[in-house]
């Protein structure tokens, strides 16, 4: 955590060793903050402020873990219908 524009140079400061355990972070206005997350299965991740008011800005993104795998126990695969957007748009889908 650091206030002013992260930098690839500030990975020097993180503090691997004695980190601290919680579910929720703070960001400070004109701040940032790493975040380590251990993600113990295959699917996608909402991760996301808690600040409903404040969803719209953006404040949410999604994380997919991916396995070369097929595991339908843990994830099924994208509908036919989906709409995509950004670099999934123009590739298809798996069939469901």
């Amino acid at each position: 955590m650091d206030s002013g524009q992260w930098t690839p140079a500030n990975r020097a400061h993180y503090n691997l060793r004695d980190t601290i355990a919680r579910c929720i972070v703070q960001v400070y206005p004109k701040s940032w903050t790493a975040i380590y997350m251990a993600l113990d299965n295959v699917g996608m991740w909402n991760i996301r402020s808690e600040n409903w008011s404040r969803r719209y800005l953006g404040q949410q993104f999604y994380l997919r873990v991916h396995s070369p795998a097929n595991s339908w126990r843990d994830e099924l695969p994208i509908p036919k219908n989906a709409i995509l957007c950004g670099k999934a748009r123009g590739h298809h889908t798996r069939p469901l």
